[in-house]
């Protein structure tokens, strides 16, 4: 076919086939009754005259793409090198592209188009590398290495739960009145208490006329949360305890994200936005640390749960950060699933109960082996399986000789567990108090729900 004009798909053919790194070899391949000789003079003829090797940065299917997509494109080529084109949708989403030597990695490219990553978020992207022939300054076409980077940004929907988590450290040392510290009095008991909260859920959502049961959300979480803590801190004060615990067993917040799906990604009934539920949580947990500390020495422990992976560690710096100036209160800083504490001759171990269950007390002797050694008396409490307990597990089981207790929860089942059948656990919390010398000395319960609140109309 010599001397026989190429024509524009084969043209098309060729500066895709240069973009791609291909040999004149393979590129013949896709062009029958062209030579390979004539195939490899009419690339290196297309590289000349772009002055760089690599295709288009948009070919006619992405322009016929892009404006099918309603995109307006602006395309500026930063040297005789270098290619870049930004086209923007007209849902928001960018589409970077860069073809060239010197941008080289997605962060190049982002730099180089000064993206405000405070508005957007990566949704895809891609980077590769190929040879390709390029003329020098002196003139000298050469073999070189070329990149093609793909960027494609999407607006960020609101804000992350990062920037939400900051905010409400901030309101922690901000938004609250401080309370006027008073040293508790020493007791002269020996007893220590703990205090279990286990799955509240805060930003849970139940309508009882469709599971049976209670109504819950937001607001009726607080005061159920609220009562039932107060009535075991007061039980406490009573029998004027040494020291104090408040564990929170994970599962705090009913649900992880913005998007109101658990830390897995499993979307639920859920009440309010996000903001709402960290800040009412955080607000109710804070104010039982303070009442507790008003009058015992408090040790605050807390272990993620399924649900709140991510808002469980981050209420763990809220409190911190709020009782950072508090000699009254002493905040477990470990970021560990399981945790422990020893007093005395107890040996106390606390976790949310979905992970490991049959191996805890395995897992204490050789996390804790000199308090395990030492320890008359050993126990752990979980969560977790506060609607299911009655129908896949004992409550309190030993093993190993170790007590394992699973705690209940205030919080009603939902329609997916009332569906499910997981229903007739205790809605209830429970504290525990411990002699010194080792072993259980008693325990109180707070059921705070009354009849009257039982349906919605």
């Amino acid at each position: 076919m010599a001397g026989v004009p190429w024509s524009d798909k084969e043209e098309r053919t060729l500066r895709d086939a240069v973009a791609d790194g291909l040999t004149s070899a393979q590129t013949a391949t896709r062009l029958p009754g062209r030579s390979r000789s004539a195939v490899g003079l009419k690339m290196q003829s297309l590289a000349l005259k772009s002055k760089v090797c690599g295709r288009p940065a948009t070919t006619p299917g992405e322009a016929s793409a892009g404006a099918s997509a309603g995109a307006s494109a602006g395309a500026r080529t930063v040297d005789a090198q270098q290619e870049v084109t930004d086209a923007t949708r007209e849902d928001g989403v960018r589409d970077l592209r860069a073809h060239g030597r010197r941008i080289r990695t997605i962060e190049d490219l982002l730099r180089h188009v000064e993206a405000d990553m405070t508005r957007f978020e990566v949704a895809t992207s891609e980077a590769s590398k190929y040879e390709g022939l390029a003329r020098d300054m002196d003139g000298e076409v050469r073999t070189h290495e070329l990149f093609r980077v793909f960027v494609r940004l999407r607006p960020k929907s609101g804000p992350s739960t990062v920037e939400l988590v900051e905010a409400l450290m901030r309101g922690a040392l901000k938004g609250r009145p401080t309370p006027a510290i008073r040293a508790p009095k020493p007791s002269r008991s020996d007893l220590w208490q703990v205090l279990c909260i286990a799955d509240p859920h805060f930003g849970k959502y139940a309508w009882g006329r469709s599971t049976g049961s209670h109504d819950y959300d937001l607001g009726i979480a607080q005061r159920v949360v609220s009562d039932a803590a107060a009535t075991l801190v007061s039980a406490g004060d009573a029998k004027q305890p040494a020291r104090r615990t408040v564990a929170l067993l994970g599962d705090q917040f009913h649900y992880d994200t913005p998007s109101g799906t658990t830390t897995g990604g499993t979307a639920l009934d859920r009440d309010s936005r996000l903001q709402k539920m960290i800040e009412a949580g955080a607000d109710t947990l804070l104010s039982i640390i303070e009442l507790s500390a008003a009058t015992c020495p408090t040790d605050v422990l807390l272990v993620n749960g399924n649900h709140d992976e991510a808002l469980s560690w981050a209420l763990q710096r809220i409190i911190e950060e709020r009782f950072r100036k508090d000699g009254r209160v002493t905040v477990n800083r470990e970021y560990t699933t399981r945790k422990y504490l020893s007093w005395g001759g107890n040996l106390i171990g606390f976790t949310h109960g979905d992970k490991a269950k049959k191996r805890l007390p395995q897992l204490m002797a050789l996390e804790r082996p000199l308090e395990w050694g030492h320890a008359a008396y050993r126990e752990i409490h979980t969560g977790h399986f506060h609607q299911a307990a009655a129908d896949r597990q004992q409550v309190i089981e030993t093993v190993d000789g170790v007590l394992v207790r699973t705690a209940p929860a205030l919080c009603p089942p939902d329609t997916w567990h009332a569906v499910e059948g997981y229903l007739g656990a205790a809605l209830s919390m429970e504290t525990f108090y411990y002699h010194k010398a080792g072993g259980l000395a008693g325990m109180d319960v707070a059921r705070p729900w009354t009849t009257g609140e039982r349906r919605a109309a």
